[in-house]
């Protein structure tokens, strides 16, 4: 192991990381707890709670799988797993964070039209629609994308098998360089359409619920109405969404770009996921009643 992975710095670096990984994993699994057992009482789901589990569980596997690949790493050698890690583990990973970024972006959609009042003929057309289009477009995204992604997983993976591993490393280094780069690119593309359409409906949202606690607070009511403060805390955390989401697209392109890497880059990409299933129970009366029903309950017994 390199000195520099064990300096005080980088063993910081890591422990951020790790606390991230286990809040993630923490808020995503509640998430996916409360909404599957509520999916088996009902037995059925509707289209907010397909997208709110569908995106919790692609998030915790996307997690999962990336917690995979570092334990292979430390309890095996390189020529061992890197196979594994190259391919079979990054085309995994590649597609839960697929499936994470498109239910987060048909959430955003699905808020952004339920919750806001314009009167757009687009608004108005999509208002008693979006409770079935959304599934649908939620799958046809992933569809489509897979669609352009695995070609070009398959020709990597080709280059991969088509003979000795160790040779095949030596002498198309070059080559798998490419066609990974490739595989950055078309991820980098997904999430910049992923990214604009979340961030313009997150825009629209804060402006409609901006606009709402300001009439509110313009007919007498903005210090009396707990609707405002909670109008308040919505955007708050929709802020809070756009900036991270910000950060986490800003450092997947410096990543894909190689100008950024390591323990830093992990902490700031890590950061969105984990930071946004929070947000998620806060913003949800359903699940924040759950989570507080629980951390009393161990109040109590502690």
């Amino acid at each position: 192991m390199d000195s520099n992975s064990t300096s005080p710095l980088n063993i910081l670096m890591w422990t951020i990381t790790g606390i991230l990984y286990m809040v993630s994993f923490l808020g995503n699994g509640f998430i996916m707890i409360v909404q599957g057992h509520q999916w088996l009482q009902k037995r059925k789901m509707l289209p907010y709670d397909f997208l709110l589990i569908s995106l919790s569980t692609s998030r915790f596997m996307m997690h999962l799988q990336s917690l995979l690949n570092y334990y292979l790493y430390i309890a095996f050698s390189e020529t061992c797993t890197g196979f594994y890690k190259e391919i079979i583990g990054y085309a995994i990973w590649l597609f839960f964070n697929l499936a994470s970024l498109w239910a987060d972006t048909w959430l955003s959609v699905f808020y952004c039209v339920k919750v806001t009042n314009f009167t757009s003929y687009l608004f108005l057309w999509l208002k008693p629609r979006i409770n079935r289009l959304v599934p649908r477009l939620f799958g046809m995204s992933i569809v489509i994308f897979s669609i352009f992604s695995v070609p070009l997983v398959i020709d990597y993976l080709g280059q991969k098998c088509g003979g000795n591993l160790t040779i095949i490393l030596l002498l198309n280094v070059s080559e798998n360089e490419s066609d990974k780069k490739n595989l950055f690119y078309v991820q980098l593309t997904y999430t910049s359409i992923t990214f604009c359409t979340s961030v313009i409906a997150s825009t629209l949202l804060l402006v409609s619920l901006w606009k709402h606690a300001r009439n509110l607070k313009k007919s007498g009511l903005g210090g009396k109405d707990l609707n405002t403060q909670v109008h308040v805390n919505v955007i708050i955390l929709l802020l809070s969404y756009v900036f991270l989401y910000l950060v986490y697209f800003t450092t997947l392109t410096l990543m894909v770009l190689d100008v950024i890497k390591g323990p830093i880059a992990e902490i700031l990409v890590t950061s969105f996921p984990s930071a946004h299933s929070v947000i998620l129970i806060l913003t949800n009366p359903k699940l924040k009643a759950m989570a507080v029903h629980i951390l009393n309950i161990r109040q109590r017994t502690s």
